[in-house]
């Protein structure tokens, strides 16, 4: 059976299939901001229809709509039809079967040849949104629900109640405050589409990497290596935990000066420390220490594994792999962190960054 590419790409208020040189589309449950850049040709030759001319035509007996005499061709600078803020949504798949795989935002027209057009997801809507707001007892859905008023952004129903104490936003950009909680509290902030998550990984996997019930709910993707998937996959590394030598450190200091500390991971290892002043909750301040170090030491892979489009997958899904070759060493259940999609003249491409294994995986059965 042939597979044929298609797309069907809208951006503000038009709409074309096809047409497109190069397209790139990045996702990762580490980075806010989901981006894509489409690059499609400068100029284009269009034909429009005359109305006055066809109906005079039409009247006269001397035409039929539609017909070359009451057209005319003309060129258009694609560059000038998009402007910033522009909604975006692209469909990608086979042979009429598309999957949406970005919406967000024009964030800059860049006039070349061809004409390059930066994109980004939801956080877009945050970039011009400034926040100036304190709290002396809030928590964290609280202050992520101040940072995405007035936007089409919705909170995901997984975020943690994490309490804060004397929390600040000092006039900055919604973005700024997600990168600002991200940073330096360890917490992982993703969008999926317009859903907001903000949290640990805690909430989704246990510190050791098993399933919990939520994370049985994740949709998933199958993989089985050489079958819908190429058999030689460079990018795609063993990780052992037990090779990393890491220790997150957490501080909390008081009002008083009294210092709270709270470690992970091996002592004598590699230090990541972390100063927390706005949350005195114990359980947040361990959980934050364990999220740091779920993120820096794990049993797993690092790289990313190379398919086509199909079969579909997002951040934030789990992974089955099943590879003969191994004897089910590198078979299991793994986490996906990120996403990278090609797609233009070249073809359709999906790369999946693969973390931290979920689940051993006892066999290597047909993919169904």
């Amino acid at each position: 059976m042939a597979f044929v590419l298609n797309s069907i790409i809208n951006i503000g208020n038009y709409s074309f299939a096809g047409g497109v040189n190069d397209l790139v589309i990045k996702k990762n449950i580490h980075t806010i901001v989901d981006s894509a850049v489409l690059k499609i040709p400068g100029a284009v030759r269009i034909v429009r229809e005359i109305p006055a001319i066809r109906d005079a035509l039409g009247f006269a007996g001397l035409g039929e709509p539609g017909s070359a005499a009451n057209r005319r061709a003309e060129s258009i600078d694609i560059a000038k039809l998009f402007r910033e803020g522009d909604p975006v949504s692209i469909d990608l798949g086979y042979n009429g079967v598309l999957q949406n795989e970005f919406r967000g935002f024009v964030r800059r027209v860049n006039i070349t040849t061809p004409v390059s057009i930066e994109m980004e997801g939801y956080a877009w809507q945050l970039r011009n949104r400034n926040i100036l707001a304190s709290w002396k007892k809030t928590t964290l859905r609280e202050v992520l629900g101040q940072v995405i008023a007035g936007t089409d952004i919705v909170l995901s129903p997984d975020i943690p109640d994490m309490p804060l104490i004397n929390y600040r936003i000092p006039n900055r950009n919604g973005l700024q405050v997600l990168e600002s909680l991200k940073d330096q509290m360890f917490l992982t902030v993703y969008f999926d589409d317009n859903v907001l998550y903000a949290g640990t990984e805690e909430t989704r996997t246990t510190a050791t990497g098993g399933i919990t019930e939520s994370m049985t709910n994740l949709e998933q993707v199958t993989y089985k290596i050489g079958y819908n998937c190429a058999s030689d996959q460079p990018d795609l590394k063993i990780r052992s935990a037990k090779e990393t030598k890491v220790l997150v450190r957490i501080k909390q200091h008081s009002r008083t000066g009294a210092v709270t500390t709270y470690e992970a991971g091996d002592p004598g290892g590699a230090v990541e420390e972390r100063n927390i002043p706005f949350t005195g909750h114990p359980d947040s301040l361990a959980s934050l220490a364990k999220n740091g170090l779920k993120q820096l030491k794990y049993d797993g892979y690092e790289g990313s594994l190379s398919g086509l489009l199909e079969p579909f997958c997002k951040p934030g899904w789990k992974a089955v792999i099943f590879d003969a070759r191994y004897d089910g060493g590198r078979a299991g259940t793994y986490f996906i962190e990120g996403t990278e999609v090609g797609f233009g003249v070249n073809g359709g491409e999906r790369k999946v960054q693969l973390t931290y294994r979920l689940s051993e995986s006892s066999t290597n059965t047909e993919v169904k």
